[in-house]
């Protein structure tokens, strides 16, 4: 007999129906509110020279635990054996370079591009950033170089800072330079010294910063002068005024402070300081007193004379710690007072610094064994970011390319870098995009100006600086201004009146858009490529491939425009500029047109023209074939043709063993000169046709040339950058194209680079902006040859690793809305950044995205698989939207506010 069920047990039953229907009937928790950290703890990719780990912050940093002096590893090709290994501590407004050595330089292009505090040993300046610990008669050195013996020794690379942690004479000491989040043009030195003895402890501490500020600009380098420097008894603070001079009526003044702690003196002269003493011990330590004495004025091109050094006296109980703080930074010396007070008033900067950062980062789960790249991804954005510098001439903040280009160079080069660095910066920091469009803008010539364009790059006090001429760098600006203006719905900006520096007068940045554009088309070509001018001319984004292809007409540029005039064209129609919008169309379509005539036989689209001949008929350049995909050009079966072919030639897989392949890290740019599949090798330049020397010639083993086909070879993390998005666009067209796009994106990565060359520096937490290809016999050299003084520290890579991964989830914004596609290889995965994420989870799609401007957005959003439509709901906020579906996409519309995260979710059972 069948037992009836109990009232309690209905009552159960009912209740958890009720907790199913509500749960389905309620909204899912707003993706932009999630507080997790992000899962990125990981040590993977550590290479030889230290580890990963996560700090107290709960932020990336790497150990560097190496002894430079005594292991061999630590000698690096780039630098001709030197053993410097640097990692970027910036902000906003400047950056500092903290060495393995110990110390810290501090540089500002606010006006000039220059090092504040250069290291140069043979003049006693040693750049400054540690201090000595006096205990007793003993002299202990937070430089590492100077360390006790057998002392205990950290040094911690973090984000926006440098730790260094030692031991010695019964004292913990624990240095912080930082450079606090936001736009101050200053470092901050926080000492935290501990007694670690049961008994009493007198000691002082000197805090030693240098004064010797250096013009890093191969037009005019050398040493700057420096007039007496002044003492405020009142504020602590110690300032050294840079000679005027004709490069620079209004120079900065360099200037450190006493923030907080005993203060017991401070000192200004070189030859007092260390007297007699050396750099590990300098006299005025070992007597434990300053003079207070004001440095005698120098002149330019001589050794300045001047340093900041102060000393606090300190009495240490048993167990217990004192924590001082010190300022050092350049700004016109009236703003110094206020900078001083900030951070004298500040409770605990490091911490609110680190935290600010921490808001602002990405934070990224990836699933069981991809920490590694959760943990890459936000260190990237970090160097990314932290290559922002503000220029005064200029007026706006920019993104400057680093490494040699503007660190031994002195050029923020090049142009069209600025827009592409701005592409992540529309999802991350829209203020700071538009900072940059303004920066870039406002060297754009005036459209009455002959034969005018945008210059190659910016030099010292906001000088163009022009290499030949280039036929992309509009390109650049074009694509920017869409990715800008769709992604942020930020229509007001264009209106905003900016100037054209060179000629005076203005126009609102939609004019100077359209002036882009018009100059443009104004190089069109017979064959629908774009012309690189018969004189002067350095081509496309391959520098120098009108001199070493013969180049005339650009076919990468007409691949790049193809998908960059109808997302413009998206833009200009929500501006309500639909004449404009009619016309960008129509020549994209032109465009596409011109790709299409451009498939070659062997399956892949031509590089260029030289005249009549077309380049590319008989080797595959990997510049235009990316751009061609993101345009739709491939018809029928040429997609797979022509990844089957970049597969096969860039990565070498399937190739003859005597290619070398398949690449352990990006796709190559050209195929190898030795491979038998191609049919056309170009000219290097120390082939006879060109009467240079062979410096980045095929011969070469410290250039990307080294046994590449075509120019310009190697390994480039721009044309990588590219080529991640556009083969994750294939999806559902070519087989696999997801997980292809993974593994460029994932070998494109700093941590593959130091698992695959463990004792090559430049490439473990920074990298140059190129590497040597899989055929090439250096294949662990990275950078071009210019210079042997700087490696590392190029923004492209972190560029692309950002950008791509915003790409991935599959993030796309239309004149309507966003298009959310996710295409990462993987069903599990949540990206979240400040102004944009995607997570994808059990039975459900969910995001956020922060408009500038209020207004309802259409929501087109790319189901997985499976999904049964009749369980199908979608959420604007907390409230159920209607929808539609359109093949296996759900369309459903949000509403937003201004600058206020809008969460959207689709939830299915």
């Amino acid at each position: 007999m069948r037992r009836a069920p109990s009232l309690a047990a209905l009552l159960a039953a009912c209740a958890v129906l009720a907790a199913a229907q509500s749960a389905v009937a309620s909204a899912p928790p707003p993706l932009s509110r999630d507080n997790s950290p992000s899962a990125d703890r990981s040590t993977y990719g550590s290479g030889h020279f230290g580890i990963w780990r996560i700090d107290r912050f709960g932020l990336p940093f790497y150990r560097y635990r190496i002894d430079e002096s005594r292991d061999p590893k630590a000698k690096q090709p780039e630098l001709a054996g030197g053993t410097q290994a640097q990692h970027q501590v910036g902000n906003d407004h400047l950056m500092a370079d903290a060495f393995n050595d110990g110390y810290v330089q501090l540089w500002s292009q606010d006006r000039l591009s220059q090092w504040a505090n250069l290291w140069q040993p043979a003049n006693r300046h040693f750049s400054g950033g540690y201090g000595y610990l006096k205990v007793g008669r003993k002299v202990v050195s937070s430089l590492y170089l100077d360390r006790p013996r057998r002392s205990r020794f950290e040094r911690n690379f973090g984000v926006g800072y440098y730790r260094k942690r030692l031991h010695a004479q019964g004292i913990a000491v624990t240095e912080d330079v930082y450079s606090p989040f936001g736009d101050d043009p200053v470092l901050l030195d926080d000492v935290t010294l501990k007694n670690r003895t049961h008994r009493v402890k007198r000691v002082s501490w000197f805090e030693y910063w240098d004064v010797n500020p250096y013009n890093q600009s191969i037009q005019n380098p050398g040493t700057r002068g420096v007039n007496k420097p002044s003492w405020n008894r009142k504020t602590r603070t110690l300032r050294a005024d840079q000679s005027a001079g004709s490069d620079d009526a209004n120079p900065l003044s360099i200037f450190a402070a006493a923030l907080h702690g005993r203060f017991g003196g401070f000192e200004t002269s070189v030859d007092a300081f260390f007297g007699g003493g050396t750099r590990a011990r300098p006299s005025e330590v070992a007597r434990d007193r300053l003079s207070g004495k004001l440095a005698e004025a120098s002149s330019s091109g001589n050794p300045s004379n001047a340093l900041f050094a102060f000393r606090a006296p300190l009495k240490l109980q048993p167990g217990r710690s004192i924590t001082l703080r010190y300022i050092y930074g350049m700004a016109h010396h009236e703003r110094i007072a206020r900078l001083v007070s900030k951070y004298r008033t500040a409770r605990n900067p490091l911490r609110r610094s680190e935290r600010s950062w921490s808001r602002w980062l990405p934070k990224a789960s990836f699933g069981p064994g991809r920490a590694w790249v959760a943990r890459e991804l936000r260190w990237d954005a970090y160097l990314l970011r932290s290559a922002s510098m503000y220029e005064e001439l200029c007026g706006h903040h920019t993104i400057t390319q680093g490494g040699y280009y503007q660190y031994y160079f002195g050029y923020n080069l090049g142009f069209r870098s600025w827009p592409h660095y701005m592409l992540p910066m529309a999802y991350t920091d829209p203020a700071l995009a538009r900072e940059i469009l303004r920066y870039a803008i406002g060297f754009q010539p005036a459209p009455q100006t002959s034969a005018a364009q945008f210059p190659y790059g910016a030099g010292p006090m906001c000088e163009r600086v022009d290499l030949g001429t280039s036929n992309d760098l509009d390109f650049w600006l074009l694509l920017a201004a869409g990715e800008y203006g769709l992604a942020t719905r930020d229509t007001k900006f264009f209106n905003e009146q900016l100037p054209y520096k060179s000629t005076g007068g203005t126009a609102s940045a939609w004019d100077h858009i359209k002036v882009a554009y018009r100059h443009q088309e104004s190089l069109l070509g017979p064959h629908g490529g774009y012309l690189t001018g018969p004189f002067g001319s350095t081509g496309d984004w391959s520098d120098f491939s009108t001199e070493f292809l013969q180049m005339t007409e650009s076919m990468l540029v007409t691949a790049q425009l193809a998908y960059a005039y109808p997302k413009l064209a998206e833009l200009a129609d929500l501006r309500g500029d639909h004449a404009f919008a009619k016309e960008l169309r129509a020549s994209g379509a032109r465009n596409v047109a011109t790709l299409r005539r451009e498939w070659t036989g062997k399956g892949w689209y031509s590089r260029a023209y030289s005249g009549p001949r077309q380049v590319g008929q008989g080797v595959i350049f990997g510049e235009p074939q990316p751009w061609a995909i993101l345009a739709g050009a491939p018809q029928r079966n040429q997609a797979s043709t022509l990844v089957g072919n970049i597969r096969r030639y860039l990565d070498g897989i399937g190739a003859p063993k005597q290619i070398h392949g398949p690449a352990v890290i990006g796709s190559a740019i050209t195929p190898a000169r030795n491979d038998p599949g191609i049919t056309e090798r170009g000219p290097t330049p120390g082939d006879s046709l060109f009467p240079l020397p062979d410096f980045f010639g095929a011969s070469n083993q410290r250039s990307t040339m080294d046994n590449a086909s075509e120019w310009v070879g190697g390994v480039w993390f721009d044309v990588n950058g590219w080529l991640t998005w556009a083969l994750s666009t294939l999806d559902g067209r070519v087989p696999n194209a997801r997980q292809l796009a993974w593994s460029e994106y994932t070998r494109n990565t700093l941590a593959n680079h130091a698992t695959r060359f463990p004792n090559h520096w430049d490439g473990t937490i920074s990298v140059d902006d190129a590497c040597e290809a899989f055929y090439s016999a250096a294949r662990d050299f990275c950078g071009v040859s210019l210079s042997t003084s700087y490696d590392g520290q190029i923004t492209e890579q972190p560029t692309w690793m950002v950008m791509d991964a915003i790409r991935l989830a599959g993030v796309t914004p239309t004149g309507a809305g966003y298009r959310i596609a996710p295409r990462y290889p993987f069903n599990r995965f949540s990206l979240r950044l400040p102004q944009i994420g995607v997570a994808s989870e059990a039975r459900r799609l969910r995001g956020y995205v922060t408009p500038q401007r209020a207004g309802p957005m259409q929501m087109s959003v790319q189901l997985p698989p499976g999904v049964n439509a009749g369980t199908l709901k979608t959420w604007s906020g907390k409230h159920a939207v209607p929808h539609r579906l359109s093949g296996r996409f759900v369309v459903f519309t949000l509403t937003a506010g201004a600058r206020r995260p809008a969460n959207w979710a689709a939830t299915w059972r």
